[in-house]
C-alpha cells in the first residue's frame, strides 16, 4: 500500500475545463445558443473520458456512455447532429487552453541538459480515415489509402514553453509546421530526418537556439577542424569530405566541425548560397562497425559527445507520446466520414492525454518520493483507460453523492499506479 495524501480528483479535472468556462466558450463558438436535451458540460467530457467504454470507439458507445451520464435517453440521430463545425472549433479552442498546462513531467534538467532552458521535441504521426475525406487530407500513398491525416506536435520535456498541436493532410512536409522564433532561446530541438533543411538549422541558431539531428546517410560535409586528437596512425581529417574519409574511420568517437552549403529563400528574384558551420559528431557501433551520426551548433563545453547520443534517445519521449494517444485513447479511431466529426474526435483524444497527465501529476505530488519515481506514463494509462467509466460520473454528478466513489477510485490509481517492478 502507498502512504500518501489524498486527491480530489473532480477539482483537478474541472479545474482544467471548468463548467462555467465550457458554457461560455460554447455560446462564443455558437454551439449553443438555447439549452437543449443535450448538455455540453456533459457531452464535452463524455467525449473526452469516453475512451476506455470499449476495445473501438464509436457513436453508439459514446451516446450509450452520455445516456447512462445523465440518466435520459437520446435518439441516435439528435446525438450525431451536434457533431458540427462549432463543435469542432470549440475542441479546440479547449485544446489550445490544454496546451498552457503541462504535457512535460515539470522537473527540472539535470546533468548534461543543465544548461538549456528546456528540450522541445518535433514529431508528426500519420492517421487514417475515410477515403471520402482525401479532398481535406490526401494522403500520399494513395494505392492502399486515399485519405490520411498528419498531427504535428511540439512538445517540451519541462512543460514550461512552446507546446502546440497542428493537423494538416499528410502531404504536408514536416518542417513547413515547425515555426522558428524568439521562443527557442537557449533551448535545445530534438529532431528526426522530416526536420533535416540547413534553413531551418540556421533560423534556429540565429534566434539563439540550440538544435540536434541525425545526419542523412548520402550526407558528406567538409570538416574544418577536429575536437579530439588521436594517438597513433589515425588519417588526417581536416580538409576532407566525410564520405572520403568515413570507410577508413576506427576511432569510437568521432567529434568534429564541418562546413555545409545552402540555398537561401530567393529574395528581389535573386537566390544566394550560404555557408553553415556546424558539429558533427560520430558514435561507433561496436557491433556492427557502423557511425551513428549527428549534426549539432551545441558547443563542445555543454554537451559532450559522449552523452551526445544519449540525448538524442530523449526523442523517444514523443514516440511513446503518439503510442499512448493511438493504443489508450483511440487517435486512430474515427468512425466518421464528415471532417467535423474527425477533428472532433481527434482533439478529444488529446484532450484525454492531457487529463492523464494531470491526474499523473497530481498522484506524483502526493506520493513520497521514493514512489513517484515508480510512476510510468504507460502504466497510468492503461490504468486510466480501466477506470475511465468511474472517472464520468465523479465529474457529473453532485458531489455529495459521489464522494464515497471519488474516495476509493482516490485510493485505487494512488496505489495502483505505482509499477511493482523497480
Amino acid at each position: 500500500m502507498a502512504t500518501t495524501s489524498s486527491i480530489e480528483i473532480r477539482s483537478e479535472l474541472v479545474k482544467l475545463f471548468p463548467d462555467a468556462w465550457l458554457r461560455c466558450l460554447s455560446r462564443e463558438c455558437g454551439v449553443v445558443q438555447r439549452q437543449r436535451k443535450v448538455d455540453l458540460v456533459a457531452l464535452f467530457w463524455t467525449l473526452v473520458l469516453g475512451f476506455g467504454l470499449s476495445d473501438e470507439r464509436s457513436f453508439a458507445g459514446l451516446r450509450r456512455r452520455y445516456e447512462a451520464a445523465q440518466g435520459e435517453r437520446i435518439a441516435a440521430s439528435s446525438f450525431q447532429d451536434r457533431f458540427t463545425p462549432k463543435l469542432a472549433r470549440l475542441f479546440r479552442r479547449c485544446l489550445e487552453r490544454a496546451l498552457q498546462e503541462s504535457l512535460g513531467g515539470g522537473r527540472a534538467l539535470q546533468g548534461p541538459l543543465a544548461g538549456f532552458r528546456d528540450v522541445v521535441l518535433a514529431d508528426a504521426t500519420v492517421v487514417r480515415l475515410h477515403r471520402l475525406l482525401e479532398k481535406a487530407f490526401p494522403a500520399c500513398r494513395t494505392n492502399h489509402t486515399r485519405a490520411a491525416a498528419k498531427l504535428h506536435v511540439v512538445m517540451n520535456l519541462r512543460g514550461v514553453s512552446k507546446q502546440s498541436v497542428q493537423l494538416t493532410g499528410e502531404r504536408t512536409h514536416e518542417n513547413r509546421r515547425l515555426k522558428v522564433g524568439p521562443w527557442v532561446h537557449r533551448k535545445l530541438l530534438l529532431l528526426d530526418l522530416g526536420y533535416y533543411d540547413f534553413r531551418l538549422f540556421a533560423r534556429i541558431r540565429d534566434n539563439g537556439g540550440y538544435f540536434l539531428s541525425r545526419l542523412k546517410c548520402n550526407a558528406n560535409p567538409r570538416i574544418t577542424a577536429v575536437h579530439r586528437t588521436h594517438r597513433g596512425r589515425a588519417i588526417p581529417l581536416v580538409g576532407r569530405t566525410l564520405q572520403e574519409v568515413l570507410p577508413r574511420l576506427q576511432r569510437g568517437i568521432l567529434d568534429a566541425e564541418v562546413e555545409v552549403s545552402y540555398r537561401k529563400r530567393p529574395y528581389r528574384g535573386q537566390q544566394r548560397t550560404a555557408i553553415l558551420r556546424l558539429r558533427l559528431v560520430g558514435v561507433r557501433d561496436g557491433a556492427s562497425g557502423d557511425y551513428h551520426l549527428y549534426l549539432t551548433n551545441v558547443p563542445v563545453e555543454q554537451l559532450p559527445a559522449e552523452d551526445l547520443q544519449t540525448t538524442y534517445a530523449l526523442r523517444w519521449q514523443v514516440e511513446l507520446l503518439f503510442k499512448e494517444l493511438k493504443s489508450s485513447y483511440r487517435l486512430d479511431q474515427l468512425p466518421s466520414r464528415r471532417r467535423e466529426v474527425v477533428e472532433t474526435l481527434l482533439f478529444a483524444a488529446i484532450l484525454s492525454l492531457v487529463v492523464s497527465r494531470r491526474l499523473l501529476q497530481a498522484i506524483r505530488e502526493a506520493l513520497p518520493e521514493h514512489q513517484a519515481e515508480r510512476l510510468k506514463t504507460q502504466r497510468f494509462a492503461r490504468l486510466l483507460a480501466e477506470l475511465a467509466g468511474l472517472l464520468l460520473p465523479v465529474i457529473l454528478a453532485p458531489a455529495r453523492e459521489t464522494r464515497w466513489l471519488q474516495c476509493h477510485l482516490t485510493t485505487t490509481l494512488l496505489n495502483e499506479a505505482i509499477d511493482p517492478n523497480k
